[in-house]
C-alpha cells in the first residue's frame, strides 16, 4: 500500500470517531503547551532578573549575612542564615576613599496608618545614599539625610502609589502617618519608580535605617550595598573582604571564603547566578510539564489498543483479501503518530497563545522589563517528542493487529 493512501486510510479512521481522538489527543496538547509556556516564561524570568540587575549598574556591590562562598548568602538578602553585618560595618565602607556611595538596608513588612486607612506595606529601613544608589528620585519633599541616620529620627518617604492610597489629593507632606503603631512625620513622596527585583518601589515606605531598628529591636543589617566608582569590581569586591574580616575579627589569612561570615556580590556574580537559577528552574517545570506527554502517550496506547480489538475483523478481512502484516502495521502506527503530531500542533499553537497572553499580563503587573521571546527551542522539542510518542506508544498496539491470524480476526465476534 502506498504511503499516500495509508495516511488517508488513518486519517479517515480517527474521523470517524473524533471526540474519542479529540479526547485522546488532549493529554499531548497539554503536555506540549505546558512545556513551551514553562520554557517561554521561564526565559522571561530570567531576561527579566538579568535586565533588573543591569540596570544598577556595573559599579554596585552587595553585601550580604552568609558564608562567603555564597552557598546561602547568594541569595535575596534572608534572615535564615546568621546576621552579623552592622551599622558599624557600614560606616567603615562609606569611610573609604573609593567608595562612592554606601548604604545599610533591612525590610520588613509592616502596617502602615492615617486616619483610619491602614495598608501592609513593604518599610525599606534605608540611609541617605539609597536614591544615588537605586537611581530613584524625589518627587516633593526631600529625602532623608544623615543627620535622620545619626539621630533615629522619626521621618518617613512616601512611595508613589502608597502616598495616593493614603492621603489621595491631600499633600502629605509634615503630616503624621503610624507604621506599626509608632507615628513618623512625612518629609517626602518618590517619583514613579515602577518594580524593581519583583518589589513595587511606588509601595515602598522609606525610613531611617536607625530607626526601623530600633522600632523593631534588632541590631543587624540585611544587607548593604557599595557604589565603587571607576573602581575595577573584582579589586573593590576583594577590599570589602579584607576590611570585613578585619571587622569581624576572623582569622582566615588564606583568604578562604568558606570561612567569611558576609558575602560580597559583584553585578557579574549576581548576573551569573539569577542565569543559573534560571535554567534550573526552567528544567523543572519543564520536566514536571513532561509528565502530561508521558501520561497523554500512555492513553494514546489504550485507545489504540481498544481500536485494534474493536477493528479485528476488519483486520482479518484485509489479510484474508492479501495485506501484508506490514501493511497493517503501517496503517496503526501512522493512525498513532497522526494523533500525536495533530495533537503537538495544537499543542505548539495554544501553548504560543497562551506564553504571550502571560507575559502580557506580567507586563501589566510588574511594569516593564517582561519580554515575549518566540520558544523555538520548546516548539522543536514539542513536534520532536509527540512525534515520538507517537512512534513508541503506536508501535505495541500495531504490531498486535500485525500479528493477528486472518482466519481467527474474522471469526472474531
Amino acid at each position: 500500500m502506498r504511503f499516500r493512501d495509508t495516511i488517508r486510510l488513518s486519517f479517515h479512521s480517527l474521523m470517524v470517531n473524533k471526540s474519542r481522538a479529540v479526547l485522546t489527543m488532549l493529554g499531548i496538547i497539554i503536555g506540549v503547551a505546558s512545556v513551551i509556556l514553562m520554557l517561554s516564561v521561564g526565559r522571561g524570568a530570567e531576561k527579566y532578573i538579568l535586565s533588573q540587575v543591569a540596570s544598577f549598574g556595573s559599579d554596585l556591590l552587595f553585601v550580604r549575612n552568609g558564608p562567603g562562598d555564597g552557598k546561602q548568602g547568594a541569595g535575596p538578602p534572608t534572615t535564615s542564615v546568621k546576621q552579623v553585618l552592622t551599622m558599624d560595618d557600614y560606616k567603615k565602607i562609606r569611610q573609604q576613599s573609593w567608595v562612592t556611595a554606601a548604604g545599610a538596608n533591612i525590610y520588613s513588612s509592616l502596617v502602615v496608618e492615617y486616619q483610619g486607612s491602614n495598608y501592609t506595606t513593604q518599610i525599606s529601613g534605608t540611609t541617605e545614599s539609597d536614591i544615588i544608589i537605586f537611581n530613584t528620585e524625589i518627587e516633593s519633599g526631600s529625602f532623608m539625610t544623615s543627620d535622620d541616620i545619626d539621630s533615629k529620627a522619626h521621618v518617613a518617604v512616601l512611595g508613589h502609589d502608597i502616598a495616593q492610597d493614603l492621603f489621595g489629593n491631600e499633600d502629605p507632606l509634615n503630616k503624621r502617618i503610624k507604621i506599626k503603631k509608632v507615628s513618623y512625620r512625612v518629609i517626602g513622596v518618590m517619583k514613579t519608580a515602577g518594580t524593581k527585583f519583583f518589589t513595587n518601589l511606588d509601595r515602598q515606605v522609606y525610613t531611617p535605617v536607625t530607626t526601623l531598628m530600633q522600632q523593631l529591636n534588632i541590631e543587624r543589617l540585611q544587607f548593604m550595598t557599595v557604589k565603587i566608582g571607576n573602581t575595577p569590581p573584582a579589586e573593590a569586591q576583594e577590599r570589602i573582604r579584607i576590611l570585613l574580616r578585619e571587622q569581624h575579627k576572623l582569622d582566615n589569612p588564606t583568604g578562604d571564603l568558606a570561612k567569611d561570615d558576609f558575602f560580597v556580590a559583584t553585578q557579574e556574580d549576581t548576573m551569573e547566578r539569577a542565569g543559573i537559577i534560571g535554567t534550573i528552574l526552567q528544567i523543572l517545570l519543564t520536566s514536571i510539564a513532561a509528565i502530561s506527554l508521558v501520561v497523554g502517550g500512555v492513553g494514546i496506547m489504550n485507545i489504540m489498543y481498544v481500536t485494534v480489538t474493536e477493528r479485528t475483523r476488519e483486520i482479518g478481512l484485509r489479510k484474508a483479501i492479501g495485506a501484508k502484516s506490514s501493511d497493517v502495521l503501517k496503517q496503526f502506527l501512522y493512525e498513532a503518530i497522526l494523533l500525536s503530531v495533530l495533537a503537538g500542533f495544537a499543542g505548539v499553537v495554544i501553548g504560543v497563545g497562551v506564553s504571550y497572553l502571560g507575559i502580557l499580563l506580567l507586563q501589566s503587573m510588574q511594569s516593564a522589563g517582561w519580554t515575549f521571546e518566540m520558544p523555538w527551542f520548546g516548539i522543536q522539542l514539542g513536534f520532536g517528542v509527540s512525534a515520538a510518542i507517537g512512534i513508541f506508544f503506536g508501535y505495541f498496539p500495531a504490531r498486535t493487529a500485525a500479528k493477528l491470524n486472518p482466519i481467527e480476526a474474522l471469526r472474531y465476534e
